[in-house]
């Protein structure tokens, strides 16, 4: 085990290789989508995830299913909890929400 990680940091200058890095699927939205996805949910927090998932169409030219935008809006933190909440405080504020 000693050589081994020997001989990887004489060939590398590193002790782990570059294939135990990156682990698992590549992610299909980059930052700058989720940053918009999060920009988006802070503007219009009513928005469901199919309203989101064409915007995200229109916009960035990215298809994606709606699990995929949730989930990524999982991974940075906004849950549905957060999501009520920032309706309520819109709406005691007085914005109205109600659609056409």
């Amino acid at each position: 085990m000693f050589w081994r990680i020997l001989k990887l940091w004489r060939e590398t200058g590193d002790v782990i290789s570059i294939s135990n890095r990156i682990r698992g699927h590549p992610r299909i939205l980059q930052c700058d989508d989720v940053l918009y996805l999060i920009r988006l949910v802070r503007h219009r927090p009513e928005w469901f995830l199919d309203e989101l998932l064409v915007l995200l169409d229109t916009n960035h030219f990215i298809s994606v299913h709606y699990a995929t935008i949730h989930r990524e809006l999982e991974r940075v933190g906004v849950s549905l909890k957060k999501l009520v909440l920032i309706v309520l405080a819109m709406t005691v504020v007085g914005f109205s929400l109600v659609r056409l």
